[in-house]
């Protein structure tokens, strides 16, 4: 059971990292969002949620990369009350990001409907991560 958890976990970080984001002139994915966050936090570093899609990109990507690292360390520990606490606090934070890359203005702008429809396999992988981490037969 716990290797079904672990492949379900994995297959979830790397969903959420395919979600297909409009930005710029063009279209990235999630995971290149996540690396690209990094010197952001070093240099003129400004943390909003709010504005335009691509005024929040950088802080949705860091939001996000604290979650799949979170999920990452909670792989490899040993004690099941902290490995659960962070596998559901990471889920949580890549829910939330998916939440502010698809809250937006739909009629006005596509890329909130473009990472939304493309957010719907990491979603219902998660829903099935939170079922085997809240199963009471591990």
């Amino acid at each position: 059971m716990k290797k079904s958890k672990t492949k379900s976990i994995i297959l979830t970080l790397i969903l959420h990292s395919f979600i297909i984001l409009g930005v710029g002139h063009g279209i990235g994915i999630m995971g290149i969002i996540d690396i690209a966050s990094i010197p952001n936090l070093i240099d003129d570093y400004g943390f909003t949620l709010s504005g335009e899609f691509n005024d929040k990109i950088m802080s949705i990507g860091f939001i996000s990369l604290i979650g799949k690292v979170l999920l990452i360390i909670s792989i490899f520990l040993k004690s099941e009350f902290y490995k659960r606490i962070l596998e559901i606090v990471g889920i949580l934070l890549l829910w939330v990001s998916v939440y502010f890359l698809s809250s937006g203005n739909w009629s006005f702008n596509s890329v909130y409907e473009i990472a939304f429809w493309t957010s719907i396999p990491f979603l219902i992988s998660s829903l099935n991560s939170i079922f085997l981490i809240f199963r009471k037969h591990q």
